[in-house]
C-alpha cells in the first residue's frame, strides 16, 4: 500500500512538473506576441534625428544658463544684505527738512513808454508796404495769365503719360521676381559650400536590421547599432560632390550581448573585417536650400565595402538644414550572400533571414 502511494506521489510530482513547463512555454508565448522580445528600436527616421539635435540644444542652453541664475541669486543675496545692514542715518536724512524755495525771480522790466511807440509806427509801416506788394503782385498775375497760352489740357495729358511710364518701370514682371529669388536662394548654397564633417551635436549611427527566429519565442528583429563612425562630405555650392562614411564594426551592440561577441567570429566576422565603408559615386544636386519642416528626398548612388566585398548601392536619403546642421537618414537592403556572409546560427538562433538593412543616421557640422 505505501508502494502505490509513493509511486503515485511521483506521478503527482511529474504531472506537476509537465504543468509548469506547459505554463512557463504558454507565457513565453504570449509575452512574445505582446512583443516583449522584440524590444527592436524603431527604424532611423529624419524626425527622430531632428529630435536628438533639438534635445541637445535645451540641454547645452539650459547648461549655459545655470551658472548666469547662480551668479544672480548671489547677487540678490548680496543686495538684500547690503539693506538690511543700512544706518539709520538714512533715514533721519530722509525725514531732515528741505530748505525753502529761493524767492521768486524779479519781474522782467516794463518797456519804456518812447520804446512802445516806436514799435507800433514800425509796425503800422510794414503793413502798408505788404498790403501795396500784395496790390502790385496780382496785376502781375492777372498779366501773365492773359499773356500765357492756353496749354493746360495738352500739359496735364503729358503728366500723365510720363506718370504712367513710371509706373511701369517701377513694377518688374513676375519673371524678374522670381529670378531675383533664385538668385537669393543660390547665394545662400554658395554660402554653406565647403566640407562637413560628424558633429557632437545629435545623435549619429550606424547600424542594421535583420529578423531571426529565436528557439521558444519565434521571429524577431536583430537590430545593432554603432556611434563608433567617421563621416565627410563635400559640397561646392550647387552639388554634394563626395561623401565617405566608415563604420567601425566592432563596436555594434544590440540587445543581446551573445549575438554581439558572436558577430566578431561568425557572420560578418568583424575581428577580421572590422570596418564597412560607404563612398558616393555619382554628385547630388542640389536646387534649393530647405527652409524650416522642408526636407530633400533623394536616392544616391555608391559603393559599400563588408566583409572584404565591395558593390555598388542605391541608397535612399532624406535631409533636412536645421540650424546651421545637415542631418541625413537613409538605408537599402543587404543580401547577404552577395558579401559571402554566411548566416550565423546556435542553439538560441534557429535561422536568420537572407537579408537585411544597413541604415545611418548623421548630423554633420561645417569643418572649421
Amino acid at each position: 500500500m505505501s508502494r502505490i502511494r509513493r509511486m503515485t506521489r511521483r506521478q503527482w510530482l511529474l504531472v506537476g512538473g509537465a504543468g509548469v513547463l506547459v505554463g512557463v512555454g504558454v507565457l513565453l508565448i504570449i509575452l512574445w506576441q505582446l512583443g516583449v522580445f522584440d524590444s527592436a528600436p524603431p527604424p532611423a527616421s529624419l524626425q527622430s534625428a531632428v529630435e536628438s539635435v533639438l534635445a541637445d540644444e535645451e540641454q547645452e542652453q539650459v547648461q549655459a544658463q545655470a551658472p548666469a541664475q547662480v551668479q544672480e541669486q548671489a547677487e540678490q543675496s548680496a543686495d538684500a544684505d547690503g539693506q538690511a545692514e543700512q544706518p539709520q542715518v538714512v533715514e533721519q536724512q530722509a525725514a531732515a527738512p528741505q530748505p525753502q524755495a529761493q524767492a521768486a525771480e524779479p519781474q522782467q522790466d516794463q518797456p519804456e513808454p518812447q520804446a512802445a511807440e516806436q514799435a507800433q509806427a514800425s509796425t503800422e509801416t510794414a503793413t502798408e508796404a505788404s498790403t501795396q506788394d500784395y496790390s502790385t503782385g496780382d496785376s502781375d498775375q492777372d498779366a501773365a495769365q492773359e499773356s500765357a497760352p492756353d496749354s493746360t489740357q495738352d500739359r496735364a495729358q503729358d503728366a500723365a503719360q510720363e506718370t504712367q511710364q513710371q509706373a511701369t518701370t517701377a513694377s518688374p514682371p513676375q519673371q524678374d521676381e522670381e529670378e531675383a529669388e533664385s538668385t537669393a536662394g543660390g547665394s545662400e548654397l554658395a554660402a554653406l559650400a565647403g566640407s562637413w564633417q560628424l558633429s557632437g551635436r545629435g545623435n549619429s549611427f550606424v547600424g542594421y536590421r535583420i529578423g531571426e527566429e529565436l528557439a521558444g519565442i519565434g521571429t524577431v528583429t536583430a537590430v545593432g547599432r554603432t556611434s563608433d563612425i567617421e563621416a565627410a562630405l563635400q559640397f561646392d555650392g550647387a552639388a554634394i560632390t563626395a561623401v565617405a562614411i566608415t563604420a567601425d564594426l566592432r563596436t555594434l551592440r544590440s540587445d543581446e550581448s551573445f549575438r554581439d561577441r558572436a558577430l566578431r567570429t561568425r557572420g560578418i566576422e568583424s575581428d577580421i573585417y572590422p570596418f564597412a565603408t560607404f563612398t558616393l559615386t555619382e554628385p547630388i544636386a542640389i536646387d534649393a536650400l530647405p527652409v524650416g519642416e522642408e526636407t530633400i528626398d533623394v536616392s544616391v548612388s555608391g559603393t559599400l565595402e563588408l566583409h572584404g566585398v565591395t558593390n555598388a548601392v542605391q541608397i535612399a536619403l532624406q535631409g533636412q538644414y536645421v540650424d546651421g546642421l545637415v542631418v541625413v537618414v537613409g538605408s537599402t537592403e543587404i543580401v547577404l550572400a552577395d558579401y559571402d556572409i554566411e548566416k550565423p546560427t546556435s542553439f538560441r538562433v534557429l535561422s536568420i533571414e537572407d537579408a537585411g538593412i544597413m541604415e545611418f543616421q548623421l548630423v554633420l557640422e561645417r569643418a572649421e
